[in-house]
């Protein structure tokens, strides 16, 4: 059984208000220290959408509740876990400001590469409470521990921010997690395949710190394509290059980035609205099959 570290959540948070976007170009292990966890953003979207497919129905986004969220603060938690999350918020009737949720194992990676920079303990991937998709750190912790108590969500004794969800109803991804990296880095590594086993023994370390920061070149989204809009942290990667350069090819002006803001909202907005779409600004099948 992988043993959970806890973490100060008051030092270690993924809340940044920077900007800053997986701009690094180089392998995860020459990622500077202390900096935004955002510098993996391609490289965690790739892990996040490979642990979805994995697991269609458990791991999933909040990101439509009333919550604010920022550069690096991923928005996913077990399906169950959101359901005691939309409860609370509804029943307060405020904004929940998130710092931190779901972390990728590229994350805690980075995290974990500069812990001799820093006196906070970090944890190793794949055994910070922030893998197993129950775990958030908030704003304004003690005005919400009424209501997310109410719904199955537990106050970290010693930490503040953090709460974990135990109403029940949950697996344990933090392995899957894991397995879904080693399935990233296979498929782009046929002759220097490891282990998928879901276990973070020293090949997986070794491998992860020989990814790219921005992502593989070969996506889980190739095959099965996700649906993209505008969000936080913003989306990001080959597929949001591909429908920018198809929003430029039918005389929309956006910029071709890799980067799903404002601009390519506003472009697929007006690509929807000539094509008679619904103006959500949602790339989903329809959208792309209009593209074609």
């Amino acid at each position: 059984m992988t043993v959970i570290v806890v973490e100060p959540c008051l030092e270690i948070n993924d809340r940044e208000k920077t900007g800053i976007r997986a701009s690094f170009r180089g392998l995860l292990q020459d990622a500077p220290g202390a900096a935004s966890t955002s510098i993996v953003n391609g490289l965690s979207q790739q892990l996040i959408y490979q642990l979805q497919l994995n697991l269609p129905n458990a791991f999933v986004s909040f990101d439509e509740l009333n919550v604010d969220l920022d550069s690096a603060a991923f928005p996913y938690v077990q399906s169950a876990a959101k359901q005691g999350l939309a409860k609370a918020i509804q029943d307060r009737g405020t904004k929940m400001l998130v710092n931190s949720c779901y972390r990728t194992i590229a994350q805690q990676m980075l995290l974990y590469n500069d812990r001799f920079n820093n006196s906070n303990p970090v944890a190793p991937p794949g055994t910070s409470n922030h893998q197993t998709g129950l775990a958030i750190d908030i704003e304004d912790a003690l005005g919400w521990e009424p209501y997310l108590m109410r719904y199955g969500w537990s106050p970290l004794p010693g930490d503040p921010p953090h709460f974990d969800f135990v109403g029940g109803g949950t697996i344990d991804i933090r392995r899957e997690s894991i397995l879904a990296f080693q399935q990233l880095w296979n498929k782009n590594n046929p002759n220097n395949k490891i282990d998928a086993d879901g276990g973070f023994g020293p090949q997986t370390e070794g491998a992860l710190n020989q990814s790219p920061a921005q992502g593989f070149a070969k996506a889980p989204w190739d095959d099965k394509p996700r649906n993209l809009k505008l969000m936080m942290p913003r989306m990001e990667g080959s597929d949001v290059i591909r429908l920018q350069e198809g929003l430029k090819k039918a005389g929309i002006a956006v910029a071709v980035d890799g980067e799903f803001g404002p601009g390519t909202d506003g472009a697929v907005k007006e690509f929807q609205q000539k094509k008679s779409l619904t103006t959500d600004g949602i790339v989903g099948p329809k959208t792309i099959a209009m593209m074609a």
